[in-house]
């Protein structure tokens, strides 16, 4: 598993483009003896494993994309693809799912249900949840619940963080063209400065948030691209801001963006130049957890791992298409704590790195939670796991 995540690292794809790694996921998914698809969404790739024994059908979801990040970490097998680098934990989240689908196939004929193993791309976009969706991915076979998990090296290693309801937020990603007047750097009286009105308006998004979200509330508003112009004397004719709102509540959501337009829309007309608003990409929805799936997660984390190592965690403003996965049908999205001892460390950052021995933490609390949810009748009313069936 450790040799997986490594590989994938040192050969980190972005959406889209995880040519390689869904090849290699296909064939040790094939090899393993599963009923295999590939090309969904573009790069996704679905593994069917039918046990022996009479069960339910449960969907294991892990994504495959890296990011467009210079890595900054000396590592032996550190990015090889300059510019991209997996700074998120998706190559880790790969390896625990093929892991945790060949253990299970090894056992298929103690196996009840039907597993499904979703690998989807484009998750740092928000692009593969949905076209994966359209393609049937919970229906060829019809999934009952979804599970999956996220390593987080904000979380200290052993922790499992679960949080039912509201856990993560959604996301929107927008981009403000301001458009001026060209001019001579010297002479700005002749011109109409984008750079200048472009910079008002994001000081203002900021004091926008506060007049619209009630103070008790959270949401986010970031910019974090601003482009505009071609040398230092010369004042260009446009200015382009791109940037993400994130939000808990769809009431947010819905004001935020509603008065997004027109506020800087007005502060660009009040400097005589013109704002114009975009979005960019699909909407991801809030992350929300339904109650049974994610007391079903707790219950097996406890017994894998002792219940003082789970706790709920905290609703974090970073966003996951997994939201589509979970609003589609039941099931629940945890965390996994991945923080080297000697600090912690952001994600999509390029000093990215997790603790290894997380993904064996990982893997053995999906492959009780999938064990258990497979059975047609719920471990918790049979009083505990199946000491039969595999576990890492």
């Amino acid at each position: 598993m450790v040799a997986l995540r490594r590989d994938l690292h040192r050969h980190p794809e972005l959406g889209f483009a995880e040519l390689r790694t869904a090849a290699l996921v296909a064939e040790r998914l094939d090899r393993a003896g599963l009923e295999v698809r590939t090309g969904v969404a573009g790069t996704g790739v679905i593994g069917v494993l039918r046990g022996d024994r009479p069960g339910r059908t449960i969907a294991w979801r892990a994504d495959m994309d890296a990011l467009p990040i210079e890595e900054a970490v000396d590592l032996p097998f550190r990015s090889a693809t300059s510019g991209v680098m997996h700074a998120c934990g998706h190559d880790g989240h790969t390896a625990i799912a093929v892991t945790v689908a060949e253990m299970l196939a090894a056992a298929r004929d103690r196996l009840p249900g039907t597993a499904v193993f979703l690998f989807q791309p484009a998750e740092e976009i928000f692009g593969g949840a949905r076209p994966m969706l359209e393609a049937g991915a919970l229906e060829q076979p019809r999934v009952d619940e979804v599970f999956g998990l996220h390593l987080s090296s904000r979380a200290r290693l052993g922790l499992v963080e679960v949080k039912p309801g509201v856990s993560m937020a959604s996301a929107d990603f927008f981009e403000i063209e301001v458009t001026g007047r060209g001019g001579h750097g010297a002479m700005p009286h002749l011109a109409l400065d984008p750079i200048a009105v472009a910079a008002h308006i994001l000081i203002g998004l900021q004091t926008m948030v506060r007049q619209t979200v009630p103070a008790h509330e959270v949401a986010v508003l970031t910019v974090g691209q601003l482009s505009a112009g071609s040398a230092p004397n010369v004042i260009p004719e446009t200015a382009v801001m791109r940037g993400s709102l994130r939000t808990l509540r769809a009431v947010d959501r819905e004001q935020l963006l509603a008065r997004l337009d027109d506020y800087a829309g007005g502060i660009a007309r009040a400097h005589g130049a013109r704002a114009r608003l975009r979005a960019l990409g699909a909407h991801c929805p809030a992350l929300v957890n339904h109650a049974a799936p994610a007391a079903h997660v707790h219950r097996c984390a406890g017994r894998e791992l002792g219940e003082a190592s789970v706790v709920a965690g905290d609703t974090i403003l970073a966003s996951d298409d997994m939201s589509l996965f979970l609003a589609a049908r039941p099931g629940c999205f945890f965390r996994v704590g991945a923080a080297l001892r000697e600090r912690s460390l952001s994600h999509h950052s390029p000093d990215f790195e997790i603790h290894e021995d997380s993904l064996m933490v990982g893997a053995r609390v999906a492959a009780a939670v999938l064990v258990s949810a497979l059975r047609a009748v719920r471990d918790e009313q049979r009083g505990g796991a199946d000491p039969g069936l595999p576990r890492p």
